[in-house]
């Protein structure tokens, strides 16, 4: 199934559907960077979202849809744009947290689709790459990518 077939059939987020990067604020399209903006299958603002309907729930800001040029399917690239400082770890992983919960109920479709979850700094990074974090969001399953995530044409296999 295609990310955008997955986003239209998936409670709640049937009109959050954009083209490329439009879903992601302004202040946070920066911190994505693709390398090939065709491949870009559409990006929803899961935040904005579902926030009228779980307004005090710890949710993941972003879900971009990208054909790597490697890959006869889509993956998706679930984005969160969030200070990077060891007070904030704990706020990150219920974050994550939430996600895992809500792919696994209305976000099913989405589920089935190649992933990797992914932390992007906000502002200054205040722990080093080789913090026991780092150690932690492996576990995880997160990656943190410092400032910028960049979608490289093709994705390892």
């Amino acid at each position: 199934m295609s990310f955008r077939t997955a986003v239209l059939r998936t409670p709640h987020l049937q009109n959050a559907l954009r083209p490329g990067l439009q879903a992601l604020r302004a202040k946070d399209r920066p911190h994505v960077d693709p390398e090939d903006t065709r491949r870009l299958e559409g990006s929803v603002d899961v935040d904005s979202a579902l926030q009228s309907r779980q307004p005090n729930a710890n949710r993941w800001d972003f879900a971009i849809g990208y054909r790597h040029a490697n890959r006869q399917t889509d993956f998706i690239y679930w984005v969160e744009v969030h200070t990077a400082s060891d007070k904030e770890v704990k706020v990150i992983l219920r974050k994550l947290n939430w996600l895992r919960s809500w792919l696994q109920n209305d976000g099913k479709l989405l589920n089935q689709i190649d992933r990797e979850f992914v932390w992007v700094s906000s502002g200054v990074t205040t722990f080093t790459l080789d913090a026991p974090q780092r150690k932690q969001f492996a576990q995880c399953g997160l990656a943190h990518k410092g400032k910028v995530l960049r979608i490289p044409l093709a994705r390892p296999t």
